[in-house]
């Protein structure tokens, strides 16, 4: 790799927030970002498979055969791609072919690529589509690149529902909505008798910005929060109540140690 692991995470994000930011249509992004990230992390193929129809549908590449995008289509469960959209988990595999759900697709020309990482691209708890990484030589991908993947991962999300790209003819499939009453069985706990009424709760946090517009105010807004935490922490372990010993003590010590921590904080 040309960067250290960190830097290329670093250096995704940062190249990743102007392209969010230009005016391109969305098919010219996504070209943009497989570029992006196979470039940073030094991966010889980068690409993203987005869930249309039902299927998941090659949707930008790099690395991969041109002719194989919006042509290559793998069902929910087909492939390392549509077993990481079905399960909603990661794969990081140094060698592909040996993984016993790999499903070979010749018009891609990725017979001479060994490696391969995944994430599912995540909205609303489901996986609509998929981020990939091929490399010619077997190797692991390392932690801090599957974390910077998953990190792209989840502003491909926002970008590609605010293109509409979002597959909702698929949400909910098999799932009817009902509102006639329905008994539950659950564990008892406690002797007795309890009524009461079921809600279904269902959070509905809408995330509108991913990337900071000004990363030198949120670098500082960190820094602020650091101190305001270590201040609050020795403040709690002066207070009275607990300085007569005991294992709260053991619990503030812990706390301390990694409110003071460089590498963590970093």
């Amino acid at each position: 790799m040309p960067l250290s692991a960190a830097a290329s995470a670093r250096e995704i994000l940062v190249r990743l927030h102007d392209v969010m930011a230009s005016r391109a249509p969305a098919q010219s992004k996504l070209n943009q970002v497989v570029q992006i990230i196979g470039e940073a992390i030094g991966s010889e193929v980068c690409s993203i498979y987005l869930l249309r129809e039902g299927v998941l549908e090659l949707y930008a590449t790099r690395g991969l055969a041109q002719e194989a995008v919006h042509v290559t289509k793998l069902a929910m469960g087909e492939g390392l791609v549509g077993t990481i959209a079905e399960d909603v988990e990661v794969l990081n595999l140094d060698e592909a072919a040996s993984h016993p759900d790999f499903a070979y697709k010749p018009e891609t020309g990725e017979d001479r690529f060994h490696s391969f990482a995944g994430v599912p691209i995540i909205r609303r708890e489901r996986a609509v589509g998929v981020l990939a990484v091929q490399h010619s030589e077997p190797r692991r991908y390392q932690d801090v690149e599957i974390e910077a993947l998953q990190t792209v991962a989840m502003v491909l999300s926002e970008l590609i529902s605010n293109a509409g790209l979002i597959d909702e003819g698929g949400q909910g499939a098999g799932r009817p909505q009902t509102t006639a009453s329905q008994r539950l069985m659950g564990q008892k706990l406690v002797d007795g008798m309890g009524s009461g009424f079921a809600v279904f709760h269902q959070p509905r946090i809408t995330i509108e910005h991913t990337v900071a517009e000004d990363t030198d105010a949120e670098r500082h807004r960190v820094y602020a929060a650091f101190d305001k935490m270590r201040e609050q922490i020795d403040r709690m372990a002066r207070e009275a109540e607990f300085g007569v010993g005991g294992e709260h003590e053991e619990v503030i010590d812990t706390y301390k140690m990694f409110a003071y921590d460089e590498g963590w904080a970093r």
